[in-house]
């Protein structure tokens, strides 16, 4: 059942100033701890008649997560038989949010939103937590521009198995063998790929209201390179990313090590070759030249009309 908290209202020695917002889960509010005025986020799950495995599986995950750019967890306690625990407030606005008002943003922000929160998702697979719930909404971004991840509550320690094996997560993020059973930690990185292709182009690459044709899109694995949609993506910062959604796992980066070392080299080419154009004289910079396409499936350079790649004979978008 649902928790309703009063401005003001005191627990413990933590006083509500307002309402965040809610999940399934559970509600976040804004509060002060009022022994030292900081300012934290109280979680407070809506089921509190549920057993104690489930209350505490979010901040059990959050105690062991020790990183700039996961939110810092502090306590877990009850007042007046409410269960709820405790987390370091951040100060700024979630990318949902941001993405909501700008729609895109420009694509070397958005790598280095996706670097930072590579190092955590990297971090958290190093201690053998899957996240399985990356998505604009759970990536807080703070004023000074620091990138914090949040949200572990469907998140899965994989210690003694290789996948996990129930179907959650948010379907437009759920990497292919995710929506059959079969997450992994490369599948966290398919999320990301993801997050990286609607911050640049301001879409998700697949989506239907209907969740069978939306699982069949995913798994069919064709969609739209993110330099077709918005030619200002550098071309290696679109094959990046449709390399980190590839419909195959084994195509994919394998771990966070492998994703950001792959960003590293497209952003450096990128910003290499985007400086190198910026500084050639006015006449050179107005000849066009051919426009590059390349094929979705193998990444190969292609012929802008061309209807099959002749490397790996898939039909192209």
């Amino acid at each position: 059942m649902s928790q309703l908290l009063a401005r003001n209202q005191r627990l413990g020695p933590y006083r509500i100033l307002q309402k965040i917002g809610s999940g399934g889960f559970g509600a976040v509010y804004k509060a002060e701890d009022t022994r030292n005025g900081a300012s934290v986020a109280l979680k407070i799950p809506h089921h509190q008649d549920r057993g104690p495995e489930y209350l505490t599986h979010e901040p059990s995950v959050l105690s062991k997560l020790d990183h700039p750019n996961i939110v810092r967890f502090i306590e877990a306690t009850r007042v007046d038989d409410l269960f709820f625990f405790v987390m370091e407030f951040i100060d700024g606005e979630s990318l949902s949010n941001r993405l909501d008002r700008d729609r895109q943003i420009p694509w070397q922000e958005a790598a280095d939103i996706i670097r930072q929160v590579a190092e955590a998702v990297g971090f958290a697979h190093r201690m053998k937590v899957l996240h399985r719930d990356l998505r604009p909404a759970n990536i807080l971004i703070r004023d000074d521009g620091i990138v914090k991840v949040t949200d572990f509550g469907i998140a899965k320690a994989l210690v003694d198995t290789e996948y996990a094996h129930t179907i959650i997560g948010s379907p437009p993020y759920m990497a292919p063998e995710q929506l059959e059973g079969r997450a992994t930690f490369a599948s966290d990185l398919y999320s990301l790929g993801v997050i990286f292709y609607e911050a640049v182009t301001g879409m998700l690459p697949y989506y239907d209201v209907n969740f069978a044709s939306l699982r069949q899109k995913i798994l069919t694995g064709k969609c739209p390179t993110p330099q077709q949609l918005n030619p200002e993506v550098p071309l290696a910062i679109s094959q990046f990313i449709m390399r980190a959604m590839h419909r195959f796992r084994d195509q994919r980066f394998q771990n966070a090590e492998e994703f950001l070392q792959g960003l590293h080299m497209a952003v450096s080419g990128s910003g290499a070759r985007q400086k190198a154009a910026e500084q050639l004289p006015r006449s050179h910079a107005r000849v066009r030249t051919p426009s590059r396409r390349s094929c979705w499936n193998c990444f190969r350079p292609v012929h802008p009309r061309a209807k099959i790649c002749p490397a790996c004979g898939e039909h192209l978008m």
